[in-house]
């Protein structure tokens, strides 16, 4: 209640300041306040792997604060063997409805996601702040956002909030780990009305931004990358990582959405993986810094014709 309380007292004092303005956001800093509430109220419920009661206090939570803001969703439920056994996963997706629209049949332009597990661990509380907590509350905060202030281009996405990203074993293989985003793909696959494009978030708040790009991402998607962080001043916290990376947007590549990955370079770091991934590593202002980017990203793909690729 008092994690609530402190988000409502956020959002209250932005709109009586008058920090909301139609397209460039909230005035300096706003954004990162509001996420980095949303980020510790995320990390209240404890380690959140898959098929943990935790993950699914986590899930409702996201559900209510964008039902709370007009979007619909629902979950994705299904059920796969991991190495620990058969597990339990549910996305989360989200819609915002159009007049005259059925909110899931209609087509949509792109897709917003990010992982809502934090890796799972019998020997250690890892609560996964930035991988990915920060990324799930940077979207809550970018979704309140459109529905207030650009309802045109909330109802031209999808917003998907992916379980079991994180392996069981220590790393990403084929048969092990992006459980839900492959389970996603794989029921877009062959389908003609796709969205043109994805971007995934992950590690996003970490007070010493460095954001890198996958080496393979698309050339016109690291030039609008790259364009939105210097209309941000922001350009010093983006670059290249030095190879590919596997993440969420793996599987949507490969079904035919191009989707960029703004992923933090958790190579840089000895928290990544560890209790010190805690909100002890999170700013506000790196939060800040990356919806923004991330808001004119959207704005840029979606107004871009055909896909972007």
């Amino acid at each position: 209640m008092k994690i609530r309380l402190s988000l409502a007292v956020v959002v209250v004092l932005a709109v009586a300041a008058g920090f909301l303005i139609q397209r460039g956001g909230l005035a300096s800093g706003a954004f990162g306040e509001e996420a980095h509430a949303q980020t510790a109220a995320i990390l209240e419920f404890g380690p959140r792997p898959p098929g943990s009661d935790a993950l699914d206090r986590v899930r409702a939570h996201v559900r209510a604060e964008l039902e709370d803001a007009g979007w619909v969703t629902v979950g994705q439920e299904f059920e796969q063997r991991t190495p620990i056994g058969p597990v339990r996963f549910e996305n989360v997706r989200a819609r915002f409805p159009t007049p005259g629209d059925d909110v899931w049949e209609k087509p949509v332009d792109g897709l917003l996601g990010a992982h809502i597990d934090s890796k799972y661990y019998e020997d250690r509380h890892f609560v996964g702040a930035d991988d990915a907590a920060s990324a799930c509350a940077a979207i809550i905060v970018i979704a309140r956002h459109l529905a207030r202030r650009n309802p045109e281009l909330a109802g031209r996405l999808e917003l998907v909030f992916f379980d079991g990203e994180e392996a069981f074993d220590e790393n990403i293989t084929a048969l092990d780990g992006l459980y839900g985003s492959r389970y996603y793909a794989a029921h877009l696959r062959g389908r003609e009305d796709l969205p043109r494009f994805g971007i995934i978030l992950d590690m996003i708040g970490h007070r010493d931004l460095r954001i890198a790009l996958p080496a393979d991402t698309h050339a016109p998607q690291k030039e609008a990358v790259f364009e939105a962080a210097r209309q941000e001043g922001a350009e010093d916290h983006f670059g290249m990582a030095e190879g590919p990376i596997i993440d969420d947007h793996v599987p949507l590549n490969m079904v035919g959405i191009p989707t960029v990955n703004l992923i933090g370079d958790f190579t840089r770091f000895r928290w990544w993986h560890t209790p010190q991934d805690n909100l002890d590593l999170i700013s506000p202002e790196s939060l800040d810094t990356s919806i923004r980017v991330t808001l004119r990203l959207l704005e840029k793909f979606a107004d871009h014709e055909g896909p972007m690729k």
